[in-house]
């Protein structure tokens, strides 16, 4: 079972830095999921909230938006700190799917890098610019589950992400019977990791990599 380390490197400093990143990377996080967003500027920046103290990260440009949250990385700033030490599992809030097919073309990052959304039109798009990428859909609630995971086969995508009281053991099997991986998300407890294991789930998303690990 895969581990994934949730919102860039959370119970390792400040969510979603490149602090937090490289000390979770330093002490054995091997994959880490993020979030990427996109400034009035066309930066793509790391960045979870929509509102960052009072200002629209999309109607701001990157310069203004680190007048306000200097902590907020640049997504190549990370890229070019950590790619090839850990691998990414980039949930893309709000950003051109051009410019994220470039960066990601860019860094040559398709084969350990995973593309996440809840955004079915955007993976789509994404899939259509840069075909080798791979991508989950993310979904929260489990209602019309089997339209969800044929969805996610018509779109292209290699993953489905639910939240984890969406997830039932007879999902996982469809899912799998489509050839889709099943990854959940947000897990903090033993009892719900071991379930999920149980149930052949392919990874977790945690705040609690390093615990986790300890258990597996």
């Amino acid at each position: 079972m895969r581990l994934i380390g949730h919102r860039g490197g959370r119970g390792f400093g400040t969510d979603n830095t490149l602090e937090a990143m490289t000390r979770a990377a330093r002490e054995g996080v091997r994959e880490i999921e993020t979030d990427i967003r996109m400034t009035a500027d066309g930066e793509l920046v790391i960045c979870h909230d929509a509102l960052v103290r009072g200002h629209v990260v999309s109607h701001i440009t990157y310069k203004e938006l680190i007048k306000h949250a200097p902590e907020r990385p640049l997504l190549r700033d990370i890229l070019e700190n950590l790619a090839g030490w850990v691998s990414f599992d980039l949930e893309v809030k709000d950003a051109s799917m051009k410019a994220l097919a470039e960066m990601l073309e860019s860094y040559s990052l398709d084969s350990d890098t995973l593309i996440t959304s809840f955004s079915a039109v955007f993976l789509e798009g994404l899939k259509a610019l840069y075909p080798q990428v791979r991508t989950g859909h993310l979904y929260r609630v489990p209602y019309g589950q089997d339209r969800k995971l044929e969805n996610a086969v018509e779109i292209g995508a290699h993953v489905v992400l639910p939240y984890i009281s969406s997830i039932s053991e007879e999902m996982v099997r469809d899912a799998h019977d489509l050839g889709l991986e099943v990854i959940a998300w947000t897990v903090n407890e033993q009892k719900d990791l071991n379930k999920l294991r149980g149930w052949g789930v392919d990874g977790v998303i945690t705040d609690h990599y390093l615990d986790m690990k300890s258990r597996l």
